[in-house]
Parts: structure tokens; C-alpha cells; sequence
């Protein structure tokens, strides 16, 4: 079974929960997950109230807020996430899916096999099954937004965390040179272009260096000579 598709049809699935990542943001938080807890004492919980929670848990769509230039840069990440993450978790953790706008992961519901192996499970087991879903829903998550792909595009595309990023180094000389050579890196490597127009540049991450303008026009001549900019 393939963890993650992407599918050349608009998905049809319906999902539970709908978030919108906001990696500026505790991941956990964002997720609306439901982990539970052992009791002590006679009620341990109802066996058939938990089962709805695991079905309501393994389904859940977070979209972006951007699509990735293409279905390979998102493939890649996916990729290293299942060789990395996947094996910290049972087969039946869930499965993945997208579509060809490489805008969402969605956590694909339990169908009726995939129920039957937690059907017969006695309660703690249950709560296992569903924590275990919930940490694994979380990782992969994690996973995709510290990746360095999902980063530099949404440098590129998040105006939120865009401003965030620059914001936090406007006044440290040193750390806004690193972060416009990032930037410049970025474009490089999420739109495969050697040269951006002045205008884009500008209207992306000008505004931050009115502590340093001499180092903005430093860098941007440099970057004018070296043709990464154009006017």
C-alpha cells in the first residue's frame, strides 16, 4: 500500500477536521487532535465511544495556504517523511493523500478493513491505537513543515511568515544578509530561476532593511552584477 498519493483528480474525500498550518505556530495546537488517557479505578471508559474517536482522529485535511511549484518538490518531502518517519509507527496509522494543486495533505478516514484492526481491541489497547494515530498525524506534520523545501516556499508564498522571518533580524546586520541570501537561494531553488525582477524584490523584503539600507543596496547590486535581479 502507498502511504502518500497524489491523485490527478480533484479528491472527493471528505474529512472530518480542516486546518490551515500556520508554522509560526506550536503544530500540536493547530491540529485539534484528541489523545486520551488511561483511568484508574472501575470505569475504564466505554470501548465503543473510543472507536469514534479514533474514526473522527484519522481523518483530517491541513491545507497550506500556497501549493508547491510542483507535485515532484512535494514528493520529495513526502518521500524522506515515509523513510523517516513512517517506521516509528504501525501499518495502520494512516495513509496520505493530495491532489495535483499540492496544496493539502489529507489524513485518509479508516475504511471498514482498516477498522477491523482496532474492532476487536480491548480498551487500553484502544487508547494506544488512538494516541498512537494522534503522534503519528502530529510528526508527520512536523516533519513537512521543518523540512527545507516546505520553508523555502513558504518564504516565497507565506507573506506571514515571510515578514516574521526578516522581522526578527531587521536590526542585526549580520543576520539580514543571511536572510536576503536565503531568500535569493530560495528563489533559485523552488522556481529553477536565475533572475528575479527588482519590482518582486522590493515588494517581498525592501521594507526590512531601513535599519541597513546601504547593506540592502550593497546586496543588491551584487546581486544586479551576478544577473539574479534585473530591472
Amino acid at each position: 500500500m502507498d502511504r502518500f498519493v497524489i491523485t490527478n483528480e480533484t479528491c472527493n474525500i471528505g474529512f472530518q477536521e480542516h486546518v490551515t498550518l500556520n508554522i509560526l505556530k506550536p503544530i500540536y495546537d493547530q491540529l485539534g487532535r484528541r489523545t486520551l488517557a488511561h483511568r484508574n479505578g472501575g470505569n475504564k471508559g466505554n470501548a465503543e465511544e473510543i472507536k469514534k474517536i479514533i474514526e473522527k482522529n484519522s481523518s483530517l485535511y491541513v491545507g497550506f495556504g500556497w501549493s508547491f511549484e510542483s507535485s515532484h518538490f512535494y514528493n520529495i518531502i513526502m518521500n524522506d517523511c515515509i523513510r523517516e518517519v513512517i517506521p516509528n509507527f504501525n501499518e495502520h496509522a494512516g495513509q496520505m493523500i493530495s491532489d495535483t494543486r499540492c496544496s493539502w495533505l489529507g489524513f485518509v478516514p479508516h475504511n471498514t478493513f482498516e477498522k477491523s484492526a482496532y474492532e476487536n481491541l480491548n480498551i487500553p489497547e484502544l487508547i494506544l491505537f488512538n494516541n498512537e494515530l494522534v503522534n503519528f498525524q502530529h510528526d508527520v506534520i512536523r516533519f513537512i513543515a521543518q523540512h527545507i523545501i516546505y520553508r523555502q516556499h513558504a518564504l516565497l508564498r507565506d507573506d506571514r511568515y515571510r515578514f516574521a522571518i526578516f522581522k526578527a533580524v531587521r536590526k542585526d546586520r549580520i543576520a539580514l544578509a543571511d536572510a536576503y541570501y536565503y531568500y535569493m537561494r530560495a528563489v533559485h531553488d523552488v522556481g529553477l530561476i536565475n533572475a528575479l525582477p527588482r519590482e518582486l524584490l522590493e515588494e517581498h523584503i525592501g521594507s526590512h532593511f531601513l535599519h541597513h539600507p546601504d547593506l540592502y543596496f550593497e546586496l543588491l547590486e551584487f546581486s544586479i552584477l551576478k544577473g539574479e535581479v534585473y530591472e
